[in-house]
């Protein structure tokens, strides 16, 4: 399969609204959300969109602390942790307004935050990425799953701020028919598409790994193009196991050590 990066309509709403967010000439905040269930191709979006826009990134984990965060960022902008919070920020806002020391005021860049549901568990990242937003003029767009939008908007003195909320929503059947055109090098025919895209329910991940299967199969038996026909019954990919329940009062076995 080809490594291309498809513009599907989650990808190109994306796009859109991060340029919104970059406009100098829109007076509005500048902070975004963008969210969604696994598998529907937000991190490969974010790294397709911070090589786009000369964007920040930086991951959230659960065990991240406001320190950590911005130690990130000050590594990201090539500097180096500080031992005062406040020493940070100022270099981070410096870096992103102003190049190599120079009076010379630089374009926004934005900041992605992945797995920003964790900034919520401290409020204080949440504050600080607030900070750097309010003096560099940089969007910051926090990215995380589904929950993640209803918790900012739960937040009013933070909702206010994000101006542009961008869901994915997974594959449809034209974007299901764009990633097989752009990916593959057979021919996969549309009843084949169609299949695949109910089997997998538009989740991009699955929807790879069938299709990468789907070709493997084609090239394997001499086949240019591939139908549904062709297909049959194979599994598109391998699911977990599924477990019977073990017979009430009899120990699970352990293998022998």
């Amino acid at each position: 399969m080809r490594h291309e990066m498809v513009k599907t309509k989650d990808v190109r709403s994306a796009d859109s609204k991060v340029g919104d967010l970059l406009d100098p000439t829109a007076d509005i905040e500048t902070m975004g959300c963008l969210w969604g269930p696994p598998g529907t191709g937000k991190t490969t979006t974010l790294a397709y969109l911070t090589n786009l826009y000369d964007g920040i990134f930086i991951r959230a984990l659960g065990c991240s602390t406001v320190t950590s965060i911005l130690g990130d960022l000050c590594l990201m902008l090539g500097g180096k942790r500080l031992l005062r919070r406040a020493d940070m920020v100022e270099f981070i806002c410096e870096r992103l307004t102003k190049e190599d020391g120079s009076d010379r005021p630089l374009a926004p860049r934005p900041i992605f935050v992945d797995e920003a549901d964790y900034c919520f568990r401290q409020f204080e990242i949440l504050d600080s990425l607030r900070d750097i937003y309010d003096i560099s003029g940089c969007p910051v767009i926090l990215v995380g799953m589904e929950d993640i939008a209803r918790t900012i908007r739960e937040n009013g003195r933070f909702a206010r701020r994000i101006t542009q909320w961008i869901e994915f929503k997974g594959l449809d059947l034209i974007d299901t028919a764009q990633v097989a055109l752009e990916t593959c090098e057979v021919e996969v025919r549309e009843d084949l598409i169609e299949y695949v895209h109910r089997e997998t329910a538009g989740n991009i991940g699955r929807v790879k790994i069938g299709l990468d299967k789907i070709e493997k199969f084609a090239r394997g038996n001499g086949l240019t193009a591939i139908s549904l026909a062709d297909w049959g019954e194979r599994p598109l990919y391998f699911d977990q196991p599924i477990f019977g329940k073990p017979t009430k009062g009899t120990p699970p076995k352990h293998p022998r050590k």
